[in-house]
């Protein structure tokens, strides 16, 4: 019983300092000045980490098992959108869905979007009430 929990930790402690293998098989050309295209204008790097955060929320808690059919990744489906509002400290991140780059009709649910209060280092506080309800209390605790 011992040498099977002993063995088991080892195991466990082991794998995790496993290096994983890297999700990209091809080969990286870097863009020049010619090539290069700008995603988006340059923003605040916990922006950036908020938009990141509330995608991995909205996945995490998507309620449609076939909404992503399509997507080489649910962030293919995806477009993002990073304000700053009243409240110091947070961004508010809103997601559309652009289903179109997956294959079929852009929108896949009506009246669908999501905006999430989102702090710079990614930790998801709330998630704005459906259109039209009003919440003094935020979604998350």
């Amino acid at each position: 019983m011992l040498k099977g929990c002993v063995l088991a930790v080892l195991i466990a402690a082991l794998s995790g300092c496993a290096a994983r293998a890297s999700t990209w098989k091809g080969k990286v050309e870097w863009p020049d000045e010619h090539s290069a295209q700008l995603v988006g204008q340059p923003m605040e790097a916990g922006a950036a980490i908020a938009a990141a955060a509330a995608v991995r929320e909205l996945v995490r808690t998507n309620p449609y098992p076939d909404l992503f059919a399509g997507c080489s990744s649910p962030e293919q489906g995806l477009d993002v959108a990073i304000f700053k509002g009243p409240t110091p400290g947070l961004y508010f991140v809103v997601l559309h869905q652009r289903f179109n780059r997956c294959g079929g009709p852009a929108g896949r649910v009506l009246d669908w979007w999501h905006e999430y209060a989102v702090t710079p280092q990614g930790e998801v506080v709330a998630e704005a009430p459906p259109y039209g309800e009003e919440s003094a209390a935020p979604t998350f605790a």
